[in-house]
């Protein structure tokens, strides 16, 4: 850790685990990048054991002697926290079980011994599934699919090429010597039942939180979603289209081709957003945007009301 770092709470903590601020629990290490009133908020709700606080926090906020909490108050939070959960690993010991009833499983996929497959599921050609991976019942994985940090729920259908549960894109960059310092990533891609991911796409796992696709939801070709997204139920993505990292779609969107979406931004339910556009704000509620930066339309469609039913549920007056 830096020099010049004040630590408050007791001096010697065991840690773990790393985490989400909003998760942590006691043995684990987690940051917070909020100033002021946020910052108080979200460090006296965490639970977290230790936590990486900023330094103009000092005086401002104690650690919680119930929670046995350490506070450890530094230049860049985040950037600490980078360095340090490098050093700190997460395992997990899943039983093997792998329940292949009424399926089939190509002899040149390569499953892990940990993984678990459910049953009546098929597991194409050269398919790779990683450590302690699940896969649901009369799920459909086909050829050259690889499934890393997941977990894919039931009716599922993942088809070739596609890429599921790396590490997504993010760095620091170190402020003396101007390095990119890699983010850690330890969450799970976690997708619900009747999903259906078509050929070429790539989900990133999530950095502290899951990535998570809701039920139902279909994601046509060649779309990226970035680490930390959360989309909700019956939405649809089609093709080309990008989610940028810590995203949140609500249930029963529609994107139009090539679209794309910037990282960190909240979209609401039944959401419909035009082919091209470059989504960079918030979205509220049935609204529908296009354009480069995408803008309200609403109030200017002729679209007919089974048209919009029919990409976002929308009952357009």
């Amino acid at each position: 850790m830096e020099s010049g770092y004040i630590i408050e709470g007791q001096s010697l903590k065991i840690v773990k685990y790393v985490s989400s601020i909003s998760k942590g629990v006691t043995y684990d290490l987690v940051f917070c990048s909020y100033d002021g009133y946020e910052g108080i908020l979200a460090i006296a709700r965490s639970n977290a054991g230790v936590i990486l606080c900023k330094k103009s926090m000092i005086g401002r906020i104690h650690p919680n002697k119930k929670k046995n909490q350490v506070l450890v108050f530094v230049d860049n939070p985040r950037f600490e926290f980078t360095r340090i959960a490098k050093r700190i690993t997460r395992s997990t010991n899943l039983e093997s079980n792998k329940v292949i009833v009424g399926g089939v499983i190509s002899p040149t996929a390569t499953i892990a011994d940990s993984a678990k497959i459910g049953r009546d599921c098929y597991i194409g050609d050269h398919v790779v599934i990683g450590k302690d991976c699940i896969i649901g019942d009369n799920t459909m994985i086909e050829s050259k699919v690889n499934l890393q940090n997941c977990i894919v729920g039931d009716g599922c259908i993942i088809q070739p090429n596609t890429t599921i549960g790396y590490d997504g894109f993010a760095f620091e960059r170190c402020p003396d010597t101007l390095e990119l310092e890699k983010f850690p990533h330890y969450g799970k891609v976690i997708i619900e039942n009747d999903v259906e991911i078509y050929a070429n796409c790539s989900i990133a796992r999530g950095s502290l939180s899951d990535t998570v696709i809701g039920q139902g939801t279909k994601i046509d070709a060649l779309c990226h979603v970035a680490h930390n997204v959360s989309i909700g139920k019956n939405t649809e993505l089609t093709a080309g289209t990008i989610i940028g990292g810590s995203t949140t779609i609500g249930n029963n969107c529609w994107f139009g081709l090539n679209s794309t979406v910037k990282n960190k931004l909240k979209i609401g339910n039944k959401v419909i957003v035009g082919s091209g556009s470059s989504v960079i704000n918030n979205i509220d509620d049935e609204d529908i945007v296009a354009g480069v930066p995408a803008k309200s339309i609403k109030n200017k469609i002729t679209i007919n009301k089974e048209k919009l039913f029919l990409m976002a549920g929308q009952y357009h007056k």
